[in-house]
């Protein structure tokens, strides 16, 4: 292993049964400790939990799963807090180190396996994704992420954060990888869309360089496109509020016994969110609850033939010496962008962006709920 990668948590290595053959053979997996694993406790990463933990008797079912196609166990990974951020650091384990971009933050909340991916000690990284912890750390270090459909994958023997918008997901370093994991989990459909759609509104909160490598990528495909103004006559900042409302609000319900018995072990930073969510009401929760609604009917019609593609950030991660200011600067304009497929429970796949600067940067692919595999003999291979 690579130490200075940060990447796994130092437990005490048990062996974790797999199948010796299967289409997943020969992967290494790597697990955010979310997930259940036996012989491993689950922290979450939180010392009150990891105290309270005890050694787990079952392993998740989609750990299992993947265990069962061959795939094989190398250790439980770092997560943010609570799995409650999307910057990577950990006040009580430290942040993992992006390889690619050491000055960089490596991104969370699944900041451990993605690293563990990049810094080839895995071939899979197994996290979860509630407001972009799948999506943001392959972004921050240039891997493929995908966040599938709300519902798709198994969540059992995960630790929640906001149920509503919760779902496994995970990390490769290229296409092939991603499609065989896709393929070996089941993912198929036959849809192919006839339309490319891009969202003028997404572009303009972009960073120029990421807008000009955007379009200087869309040009290298020959694809027709259809673009328009914006995805809700409300805007971006509007669809964020309703998302932050909603997930503050759960992950507070989640989280209110822990705050209770032990907010001494949480960071400064959790605490003032999980206190946020306590103080929304419950008529603007179910506000948001029915704005996000409408906002999902009216996505699935716009995408009943059609593949969003857009750039998964609007900016390039910040320096991980950076200051909390701007760490909460990045996360509310990210969460603009990485908010729609939260919204509507769709898959999002995304992959590498090249800067001319060397910069960490990606371009995703949103599809219609269900239609994960849209991506697989589509435009997501051409892409990559």
């Amino acid at each position: 292993m690579k130490p200075l990668a940060n990447a796994f948590l130092p437990y005490p290595p048990v062996p974790v049964a797999s199948a010796e053959t299967g289409p997943l053979a020969g992967l290494r997996l790597a697990v955010k400790d979310l997930f259940d694993v036996k012989g491993y406790p689950t922290a979450a990463g939180n010392p009150y939990l990891l105290a309270g933990s005890g050694i787990k008797e079952e392993t998740a079912p989609l750990v299992r799963q993947l265990l069962d196609l061959g795939a094989s166990f190398v250790g439980k990974t770092h997560t943010d807090e609570l799995a409650y951020s999307l910057i990577g650091n950990n006040l009580h384990f430290g942040m993992p180190i992006n390889p690619s971009h050491p000055e960089l933050i490596p991104g969370g909340s699944s900041s451990g396996s993605a690293v563990a991916v990049a810094s080839g000690l895995a071939d899979i990284g197994l996290g979860t994704d509630t407001s972009g912890s799948i999506r943001l750390p392959a972004t921050a270090n240039g891997l493929f992420g995908w966040r599938p459909s709300f519902g798709l994958l198994d969540p059992a023997g995960v630790r929640p954060l906001a149920p509503s918008f919760d779902v496994p997901g995970l990390f490769t370093r290229d296409y092939a990888t991603l499609r065989r994991v896709m393929q070996s989990l089941g993912v198929h459909d036959a849809r192919t869309p006839s339309t490319i759609l891009i969202v003028e509104d997404l572009l303009s909160s972009c960073d120029q360089d990421i807008a000009d490598a955007f379009w200087a990528t869309m040009r290298k495909l020959e694809a027709p496109v259809v673009t328009r103004p914006s995805l809700s006559t409300t805007g971006l900042p509007d669809l964020a509020r309703c998302f932050t409302t909603i997930l503050q609000k759960e992950a507070w319900q989640t989280n209110q016994v822990l705050f209770e018995r032990a907010r001494q072990t949480l960071a400064p930073d959790i605490v003032q969110r999980l206190i946020s969510g306590r103080e929304i009401s419950h008529e603007s929760y179910e506000t948001a609850v029915s704005q996000r609604a409408r906002f999902r009917q009216a996505f699935e019609e716009t995408m009943h033939d059609a593949v969003l593609v857009m750039p998964t950030l609007p900016t390039v991660p910040p320096r991980r010496d950076d200051t909390q200011e701007r760490f909460a600067a990045f996360r509310a304009r990210s969460i603009e962008m990485l908010c729609i497929a939260g919204l509507s429970g769709c898959p999002q796949i995304t992959m590498p962006l090249p800067l001319a600067g060397g910069e960490p940067a990606g371009i995703s692919l949103i599809a219609a709920h269900g239609f994960d595999a849209t991506f697989v003999e589509g435009l997501a291979t051409r892409l990559a």
